[in-house]
């Protein structure tokens, strides 16, 4: 697979902590660099693709987002989708490398059948054939036969159309192993090992009364070290930059855009530059969000031309160790570190 894999995410406000620890395990796990995007309802219907009424049957945010996929990666190349409730044990490069051209999609061909009514949250446990393949779906986007699944599709077909793939021939639909979606209270646990993929499709440890459950201390570990980490305030930079940011540069002024970083990040880039962030720096996207804050943004955040070129200086530095590192960067990430390692040669010249 040539391309970078793209992967989205099942995004529901009120499991926003579950998406966290998903895409966190995800990225600790991953031996490539991949692009992690969190698929929001709210941000789907402020772009006009996802028009459907609110379906009382729906039990996540992301019941229906799952299948703009495709036509979010431009139908071309293979995209990931699961649900934010999984905890990612093993490589996602692995899974990837399964992708098999003679299919238009492929997932676990689960036969589930919960014999609980009820899932945690309180939601209907409903019950329909081909449950749960849709929970973690590797997409060819660029198939012939996911041609037909245009937003238009999404937003007219219910469930029943969608879920069990009937927009697909039965042949263009490939397997791979349990191991990738591993239903917890419904899947024997391995022999040897832990799978690759926890779903904890009845509801998570994010849940204080629900931790009594397979792989629950896992869980529980991975949270912790997100917030050691810099958990929800680093990821907020990263997020904004990565998603946000992309978004309003075609609708603001520079100007109005500067307003809008230091209205948010002002006081984490006086942390920054006390060097009060290093926490962040365990992982590659804490390192860039550091350096966003340090570098591209300075300009906008420094309260003077000293204190930029302070921040600029620590910049230049973290830039230098990351490119002595093997840390695995997308494009964007690897630009973002190119830059701040010119900034200092550049302010002192």
């Amino acid at each position: 697979m040539s391309a970078m894999p793209r992967v989205f995410v099942g995004w529901d406000s009120r499991e926003d902590i579950a998406w966290q620890v998903c895409r966190s395990s995800m990225l600790r796990h991953a031996s490539v660099p991949i692009a992690v995007t969190a698929l929001r309802q709210s941000q789907l219907r402020e772009a006009g693709l996802y028009r459907k009424s609110i379906d009382p049957l729906a039990s996540t945010e992301f019941t229906y987002t799952r299948f703009f996929v495709p036509h979010l990666a431009g139908h071309a190349g293979w995209a990931l989708f699961c649900d934010c409730d999984f905890l990612w044990l093993g490589d996602v490069g692995e899974l990837f490398a399964l992708a098999d051209e003679r299919y238009a999609l492929m997932c676990v061909h689960h036969d589930h059948r919960p014999p609980e009514t009820m899932k945690m949250d309180g939601c209907v446990q409903t019950l329909y054939p081909r449950k749960n393949w849709s929970s973690m779906v590797l997409y060819n986007c660029g198939h012939p036969a996911n041609r037909a699944l245009t937003p238009d599709v999404v937003n007219r077909e219910g469930g029943a159309f969608l879920h069990r793939f009937q927009w697909l021939d039965d042949a263009l639909i490939g397997a791979v192993p349990e191991t990738w979606n591993w239903l917890e209270g419904w899947n024997a646990k391995p022999a040897n090992g832990k799978p690759n993929v926890v779903h904890y499709t009845r509801g998570g440890p994010w849940f204080s009364n629900w931790q009594d459950v397979e792989y629950a201390a896992e869980w529980l570990d991975e949270a912790q070290r997100f917030e050691a980490e810099g958990g929800a305030e680093m990821w907020a930079v990263f997020d904004f930059w990565q998603e946000e940011l992309i978004a309003v540069r075609n609708q603001r002024s520079d100007a109005a855009i500067g307003n809008l970083v230091r209205a948010r990040f002002h006081a984490l880039h006086a942390r920054a530059v006390k060097g009060a962030l290093a926490p962040w720096r365990a992982t590659a996207q804490g390192r860039i969000a550091e350096l966003l804050l340090l570098g591209d943004w300075a300009a906008h955040l420094a309260a003077d031309a000293a204190a930029t070129r302070s921040g600029r200086a620590l910049a230049h530095y973290l830039a230098h160790e990351v490119m002595q590192g093997a840390l695995n960067l997308t494009p964007a990430e690897a630009g973002v570190v190119a830059r701040a390692a010119a900034f200092e040669t550049a302010a002192v010249s």
